[in-house]
């Protein structure tokens, strides 16, 4: 070694050096390991739903109406299988590539059958399977991961109990490489699978904070309406201010904004979310047209009050 120190003209290491660079390595091959673990394992890194769920009384009322709400139906069915409800197959375009939905039903092979509530709550919240997958961030997990342990029971036990299990295989997922690879998903969940709101719901009233509740982890609205960043993620900056014509998914800003929503009166809002009837007669289509007639078109009046009392407290007019 020393010889070798001598051909390249490097002093020997005196003992604080050699030390240091002992725990430089270890260091390094720790974090290393912990990496390895947390990108391939993430059922062990991420904290896991506990069993405190199965001491809920399971409301299949109420789970009817969280699962209309959340939009389950909008992704997890299609048009041309309308005998298969919820059994995927959805082809979803995102920037990356397609997705395909998967099947939900309580099959035991290919759909959601059996799962554990804690399972069930990972998969809705953390966007991580029974085997420890990530899923792909096309399922608002970052938006769902704000929804109370009471109503993902009840979204549960209402698909188990009044669903018919359907025994449909999920098609493969249709992303180039290196996205197709999941182990990543992983350290982009650090940066954007956030618990918090992006209001400050503290501040607001009762109605208000149930809009909030219904806006952005239920209906999650901010992820057709918010721009994204160049991996995919939200702008939380620039919450509802809209996705322009000419990018990826164009959808309007929902700022209570003098060149937004803010010349709408509440009930041209109550309208639009039951009927998707347009202040000037005309109604939405495309994808707003399935959001309407899966979710905002059952909502009872009090909750489309509460969204429509939220979109007013969105005066941001830095984010037009």
């Amino acid at each position: 070694m020393t010889w070798l120190l001598k051909r390249l003209a490097i002093k020997p290491l005196c003992r604080w050096q050699k030390r240091l660079l002992v725990s430089l390595i270890i260091a390094l091959l720790v974090s290393l390991s912990v990496g390895v673990v947390f990108i391939f394992a993430p059922h062990w890194i991420w904290p896991k739903t506990g069993d405190h769920l199965n001491m809920l009384s399971a409301d299949i009322e109420n789970g009817e109406y969280v699962f209309h709400l959340s939009g389950c139906a909008a992704c997890h069915s299609t048009a041309a299988k309308k005998d298969a409800p919820l059994a995927g197959g959805k082809r979803i375009r995102t920037p990356f590539g397609i997705i395909t939905s998967t099947n939900i039903t309580p099959d035991d092979e290919f759909g959601i059958g059996g799962w554990s509530r804690a399972e069930f709550a990972d998969a809705v919240r953390q966007g991580i399977s029974p085997q420890g997958v990530h899923y792909y961030p096309a399922f608002p997990y970052t938006s769902y991961i704000k929804m109370s342990d009471q109503d993902v029971v009840d979204i549960q036990s209402y698909i188990d109990q009044r669903i018919a299990p359907i025994s449909e295989p999920n098609k493969s997922k249709v992303l180039p490489f290196p996205l197709n690879i999941r182990a990543g998903i992983g350290t982009w969940k650090l940066l954007y699978n956030q618990p918090a709101y992006v209001s400050d719901v503290s501040t607001y009233t009762e109605i208000e904070q149930r809009g909030a509740y219904l806006v952005e982890a239920l209906g999650h609205c901010g992820e057709c309406h918010t721009p994204r960043d160049t991996l995919g993620g939200l702008l939380r900056d620039q919450w509802m201010a809209g996705v322009p014509q000419g990018a990826f998914n164009p959808a309007p800003s929902l700022l209570n904004t003098r060149d937004a929503m803010g010349d709408w009166t509440d009930e041209e809002w109550l309208v639009f979310l039951q009927t998707g009837k347009l202040p000037n007669g005309e109604y939405t289509g495309g994808e707003m047209s399935h959001v309407i007639k899966e979710i905002t078109s059952h909502l009872v009046r009090s909750d489309a009050e509460a969204m429509v009392a939220y979109f007013r407290t969105l005066n941001g007019e830095e984010n037009r």
